[in-house]
């Protein structure tokens, strides 16, 4: 991808995203990511129906007169967006660029992360931790990491490497975050990786997936090509035997992310390539505010 070709991807990305993230949707993401809890503002004179709970009784005595304390949303917290770019994740059947659908995605959580005062970052990763982009606020904060998800490159032949990712971020990042994990999840196991990525986190896993992930069309005798081992094998698609093993892998793989994450106590999120993802989101985000 040229440089004018990539300038340009970012500024659409830029504009969309910027549109996305509209005032009820940066509303909906603000309330249900509040920050971890109240601090202490400032003291006035007490007026009646205030909660007599938070009189400050030292103050009061000073002031021969009682005073109640005031306290505010300690809002600022910290977004980190952990990145999967292994060939399996950006490969798509159809005309999706999957590479840009997550880069928009992320921007449109960015701009509204950036709206509430929050920190944002980013983590790239395949078979090895590719790019980190520390955590800050601003609109330069928020193109830079659409640029970096727009020219990373992938290792050739490589699958992802869940545990080495969390190992590093682990490392960069111990404090508390909200974390959006992107990925296929097509790893072997990475129960152990979710467990130490929940701790002290709240964290998202974002599955992205191809609609022919769940199921294949009927089509007969076709080559399938694997992106990240380049091996290619035929299959019958019209075989009933290899049409139930492929829908039971799929379900396997979709109980085994959804158990996963519920056992860790983290959200999940399931998008594929035709969703509408502004509407998913919204409706994950009210689910959160519900339950609160």
């Amino acid at each position: 991808m040229d440089i004018k070709t990539i300038v340009q991807k970012v500024k659409k990305i830029e504009i969309r995203s910027k549109l996305l993230s509209n005032q009820q949707f940066a509303g909906a993401y603000h309330t249900a990511f509040k920050g971890r809890g109240m601090q202490f503002s400032e003291v006035r004179e007490y007026s009646y129906g205030d909660d007599i709970r938070h009189i400050d009784w030292n103050v009061s005595a000073r002031m021969q007169s009682p005073y109640v304390k005031l306290f505010q949303e300690e809002r600022e917290q910290t977004v980190m967006f952990l990145v999967d770019i292994s060939a399996s994740v950006l490969t798509s059947i159809g005309n999706t660029d999957r590479r840009e659908l997550i880069a928009e995605l992320i921007a449109t959580l960015a701009f509204s992360a950036n709206r509430s005062q929050d920190n944002i970052g980013l983590l790239i990763f395949d078979a090895e931790v590719k790019r980190y982009i520390p955590p800050a606020k601003g609109y330069q904060q928020i193109l830079q990491m659409i640029r970096a998800i727009m020219t990373t490159e992938s290792s050739p032949n490589s699958a992802a490497n869940l545990e080495n990712a969390v190992n590093y971020y682990k490392k960069v990042h111990p404090r508390h975050a909200v974390v959006f994990l992107f990925s296929d999840f097509l790893f072997d196991d990475y129960k152990n990786s979710i467990k130490i990525l929940s701790t002290k986190n709240d964290l998202i896993g974002i599955a992205v997936k191809d609609p022919l992930d769940d199921m294949l069309p009927d089509v007969g005798l076709i080559q399938v090509y694997d992106a990240e081992t380049k091996q290619v094998e035929w299959v019958d698609t019209s075989s009933s035997e290899y049409k139930n093993w492929y829908q039971q892998q799929s379900k396997y793989r979709n109980c085994y992310f959804k158990k996963v994450f519920t056992e860790a106590r983290a959200d999940t999120i399931s998008l594929s390539d035709q969703d509408d993802y502004i509407r998913k989101l919204q409706a994950f985000f009210y689910q959160r505010i519900k339950r609160k």
